[in-house]
Parts: structure tokens; C-alpha cells; sequence
């Protein structure tokens, strides 16, 4: 293993936008949480230096100093909880709770790669420090060509089918969209952008904020149903469940493409 490297925030989302973004609007680092640095992760398997021929890489995970929970993301900090990020040459490609991330190399060059597990927070402020990097060499055994970057006709559009507003919800509940104008591909998340390709974030009561409103994002997916929590949230309390549409560096579409509903905690 090496050590990861120090990352800014913003850098480690490798979104060079991101970084003009958040210095045009005064953001600041993200605030760790208390034993925050007890977060740690390892990975036990590929091994460092692997050569992988497939299409995507599996990494085995251990965390340990914090619960491993995604139902909680986007919602308040609570120390002793988290997730963690897995980045590919420094570009985030999804967060994960379980001992197993897949990532799709999918448009990925054959040679060297990074990839770096990193524990971050429900807010998703990474801690950095504790973060581990292995590089893997990429010689598929069968190259894909890249897709056309040709985007899909028409304005893109999202809109979220369930819940419907004023809804109580609780527990788990089903998020529903409808998506028109751009093709949804998680194998292309932490990719370089394409025209019309993307996924979309699930983010609580606002998309605004540091790191491109991902504080209060609650998944990122290719779905077009994710499964939301109301864990972390009061009960009674009223939330804006917002869906908006993402290109493959996870910063939202310009200008922004959104839709949003009110709910009720049970």
C-alpha cells in the first residue's frame, strides 16, 4: 500500500471547475467532526501493483473508528459514523458502506491507475490523512471503445415520480424519477465528461453549498428508483427531497436541471 497523498477537497473530486466554483464563492474546508480521525479503512485485496484484464476492479474493504452507514448520508454529522469515497486518479467515483466496491474501468486508458478509499463523513468531508491508495495496471483482455460522446435529442429534464408531494414518508422509501434528453451510465462516473451522459444526486432541502451541494447529497445514481432514509432526520420534521441531473465529474448540469418535493417524516 502507499500512503494517500494530501487532497484539498475540492481537488480530490479532481473537478478543476469545482475549484474556480468554490474560490468565486468564498468556500471553505469542510469542518471534521469529533474522532474524525479515528475514521481509518484498508484494503486487503487487489494487491498493490495488480494487473487487472477485466472490466472492472474489486476492491475488499475493512473500516474501523466509525459505523459504516449510507442511510445516513447528506443528513447532520454523527460522530462515529460515516461512509467512505472511493476515487480513481483522484476523481471521485461513488461513495460505499459495504466491505465490497466495484469500479467500472469502463473509457478508463490501459497502464497505471490510482485508486484511493478515503472514510468521509455524512457530510462528505473526506478525512484525508486516513486514506488508502493502491495502483492497479490496466491491460484489458478485451478493449472497449470509447461511445460517441453524441448527446441524446432534446433538453434534458428530470422529474421525481414518487414521492408524491406532501407525502409522509418513513423508514426506507422509494425515490422514483423520469429522465428525458440525457443517458444515465454509473460506469462512467469519475470519467472524463460526455455530452448528455451522466447520473443524477439525491440531495435533502438544498443543492447548494461546499464541494457543489454535496453536503446534503443522499445518493448519486444511474437508477431511476434509489432508495432514501429518513434515518438521521426528526420525526415530524418536513424535508425537501430534491433530484437534479449530474455530469460524469458529479458537478450538477449548467444551469442547473432539477426537480424537488416536499415530504413529512413520520
Amino acid at each position: 500500500m502507499q500512503p494517500h497523498k494530501s487532497l484539498l477537497v475540492l481537488a480530490a473530486l479532481a473537478l478543476p471547475t469545482a475549484r474556480v466554483l468554490a474560490q468565486q464563492h468564498g468556500e471553505m474546508a469542510m469542518e471534521m467532526q469529533p474522532g474524525a480521525d479515528r475514521m481509518k479503512v484498508t484494503v486487503s485485496s487487489p494487491a498493490d501493483g495488480s494487473t487487472i484484464t477485466g472490466d472492472r476492479v474489486t476492491l475488499q474493504v475493512a473500516t474501523a473508528g466509525y459505523k459504516n452507514r449510507c442511510d445516513l448520508a447528506g443528513t447532520p454529522n454523527q460522530p462515529g459514523t460515516g461512509h467512505f469515497h472511493m476515487l480513481l486518479d483522484k476523481s471521485l467515483v461513488n461513495m460505499y458502506c459495504t466491505d465490497r466496491a466495484a469500479v467500472s474501468l469502463e473509457r478508463v486508458k490501459p497502464g497505471r491507475h490510482t485508486l484511493t478509499v478515503v472514510p468521509a463523513q455524512n457530510d462528505h468531508a473526506e478525512v484525508e490523512k486516513n486514506a488508502t491508495s493502491l495502483t492497479i495496471d490496466y491491460q484489458p483482455t478485451h478493449p472497449h471503445a470509447a461511445p460517441k460522446a453524441t448527446a441524446p435529442a432534446g433538453m434534458p429534464s428530470i422529474k421525481i415520480l414518487s414521492p408524491k408531494p406532501g407525502e409522509t414518508v418513513s423508514r426506507s422509501f422509494p425515490v422514483q424519477i423520469a429522465v428525458q434528453g440525457f443517458t444515465l451510465t454509473c460506469d462512467e462516473m469519475g470519467k472524463p465528461d460526455a455530452p448528455g451522459r451522466g447520473h443524477w444526486h439525491l440531495n435533502f432541502d438544498t443543492m447548494k453549498g461546499p464541494m457543489m451541494g454535496m453536503m446534503t447529497m443522499a445518493a448519486m445514481s444511474c437508477e431511476r428508483t434509489v432508495q432514501a432514509s429518513t434515518a438521521g432526520l426528526k420525526p415530524g420534521s418536513t424535508h425537501k427531497v430534491i433530484a437534479l441531473l449530474a455530469d460524469n465529474t458529479h458537478a450538477p448540469l449548467m444551469p442547473v436541471v432539477a426537480d424537488s418535493v416536499a415530504v413529512t417524516v413520520k
